[in-house]
């Protein structure tokens, strides 16, 4: 009996010792795992910092053409829209973001993007509503100018990225069939809108490219996901060959299109025709491996047309050559894959869907603007995040990864809870 007993102690012993072994380790990989979400955020701040200070001293490089009190009033311009910016980051990074998947919000974006949209088309008063290189989507007061389109690319991902968690984090049955349906009627509602009552063809591509690279990344079925893309590729091609056999009306957007299809296909791709994407050329070839140095570009002295905007990044390419370009695209995708690792470590699948959402907006408008300023693509008006001077990106960017480091905290939150 004896030895029952002094059995009996020593197996308690050992289970209390094989506990407290469990718990500590489980505490260790806690502690991991809390450190490894604050690494992340520290990570892609430090990462959004180093090229936001890449686009200001390519901005200040670019405007170094311009007199000395000109030079000051862009780069105070600059600051303001930094400081707006970094409050935007802010404020996005604490408000819960859950609160974006409810129906009511997906619903009031909807309305207030179509009704937006609307007003922009057809108000009236060009001077508060311009038409900027044949598009509208801006909004112009006192000097200040804001492209609601780049905005609104938030609110469009919030509502696409909702409508595909819908049902998941409280478990009710949502058919899959349904969300398709909802994310095409969506998708039609904006591209319809962009493309012919806001003549901004670019920005509806990258708002259709955004949503199709959520979709391969959602829980649709393969299948699925290549019919919708089949579809969309399908008409997208007839109408592209439509616009460019009878856009003529469209003007400049035809033309780009135009000398695009051409260059590819009779070899017209010269100076005359299509001459931005040949002078960007020109300065990435001039720029050689190690380019000609910070500030001794000669492309922004008015010979590419947007250089601080949407050819910036030819600027940055003929000053710092090839290498710098390496190094420039490797920042850009070390982000990427922060971001998506912020997606696939999230216990929400809205969190999922949403920070996804914001890394293909990331990277897709990364290869659309580098693209078109190496010929690949046709000129499509797109900036190049942090490196375009254009303050609706920059905006928008912060909002976007504020919202990403909202939903990195938020597992620190669970872990700590």
């Amino acid at each position: 009996m004896d030895t029952k007993i002094k059995n009996r102690n020593t197996n308690n012993s050992s289970d209390n010792l094989y506990k407290k072994i469990n718990d500590i380790n489980r505490e260790k990989r806690k502690e991991e795992e809390k450190n490894n979400v604050k690494k992340r955020t520290q990570n892609i701040i430090i990462i959004c910092l180093i090229l936001i200070f890449i686009g200001f001293a390519n901005f200040y490089s670019a405007i170094l053409r311009f007199e000395s009190n000109i030079v000051f009033n862009k780069i105070l311009k600059h600051l303001l829209i930094f400081s707006l910016s970094v409050a935007c980051f802010l404020i996005s990074s604490k408000i819960n973001f859950k609160i974006f998947k409810a129906r009511r919000i997906r619903y009031g974006f909807l309305v207030l993007g179509i009704f937006t949209f609307l007003i922009v088309a057809y108000f009236p008063n060009k001077d508060i509503f311009p038409i900027i290189n044949g598009g509208k989507g801006w909004l112009r007061i006192k000097g200040f100018s804001l492209q609601i389109t780049e905005i609104f690319k938030i609110a469009y991902i919030i509502m696409i990225s909702s409508l595909l968690a819908r049902g998941k984090d409280d478990d009710s049955e949502i058919q899959v069939g349904k969300n398709a349906v909802s994310i095409i009627i969506y998708a039609t509602i904006f591209g319809f809108l962009l493309t012919f009552s806001l003549k901004d063809l670019g920005t509806a591509i990258h708002y259709i490219i955004i949503t199709i690279f959520l979709l391969f990344l959602s829980d649709l079925k393969d299948k699925l996901v290549w019919t919708l893309v089949g579809f969309g590729f399908i008409f997208l091609s007839s109408a592209t060959f439509l616009f460019y056999k009878f856009g003529e009306s469209f003007g400049y957007k035809h033309h780009r299109l135009k000398i695009f299809v051409d260059g590819i296909l009779e070899n017209t791709y010269d100076r005359v025709e299509a001459y931005q994407i040949y002078q960007s050329l020109v300065g990435f070839g001039t720029g050689g491996l190690f380019g000609k140095g910070y500030g001794n570009g000669v492309q922004k002295y008015s010979y590419i047309p947007e250089v601080e905007t949407d050819f910036a990044i030819s600027t940055f390419g003929e000053e710092m050559g090839l290498l710098g370009m390496i190094l420039i695209l490797i920042t850009f995708f070390i982000l990427f894959i922060l971001i998506m690792n912020v997606a696939e470590n999230s216990k929400s699948y809205f969190g999922k869907y949403l920070a996804a959402a914001i890394g293909g907006y990331f990277i897709t408008q990364t290869i659309i603007n580098i693209g078109v300023a190496i010929g690949l693509i046709p000129v499509l008006g797109i900036p190049l995040p942090f490196i375009s001077s254009g303050g609706s990106s920059l905006l928008a960017l912060s909002i976007a990864m504020g919202l990403v480091i909202n939903i990195n905290n938020s597992k620190l939150k669970d872990l700590e809870g």
